[in-house]
């Protein structure tokens, strides 16, 4: 299970709804290793990367527009994340295999979230915070 804490907020209260959405889908996509539908893991999976990347987008494309010093390194860790779950995707997709490890990924995706969130994250935060910038990232339909 991968729940959101309030301890994981960053203070800017577009960017924590859009984890807290990306932590509630890769919540049930963790849930969804355990049944036995190599569909249904499929299908979350890819709901998962959607909102990833339409994640990615708009907090990048929101980096850009603040002139964030630290955009190009955000942006290598975002694309290591897609990188990473489009292989385990296409690993659990491999005909004659039994699908992902569920451990493997709920440790993995776990981590990356946690781990992202609260330090790259919430370093962009801070740079928007301190020079009191009013501009927002664009909001993403959560549904």
């Amino acid at each position: 299970m991968i729940e959101w804490s309030p301890s994981l907020a960053v203070g800017i209260e577009e960017i924590d709804e859009q984890h807290r959405e990306l932590f509630r889908r890769a919540d049930r996509f963790l849930s969804s290793l355990s049944t036995p539908s190599r569909q249904e893991i499929g299908i979350l999976l890819s709901y998962l990367r959607l909102y990833a990347v339409a994640h990615f987008g708009a907090e990048e494309d929101w980096m850009r527009e603040v002139g964030y010093s630290g955009y190009k390194h955000h942006k290598t860790e975002h694309d290591r994340f897609a990188k990473d779950l489009l292989a385990m995707s296409n690993e659990h997709e491999r005909k004659g295999t039994v699908g992902l490890p569920p451990e493997r990924m709920s440790l993995w995706l776990k981590s990356w979230l946690e781990d992202h969130v609260s330090r790259t994250d919430a370093d962009l935060a801070k740079f928007v915070l301190t020079r009191g910038d009013n501009r927002r990232p664009v909001a993403i339909a959560s549904r």
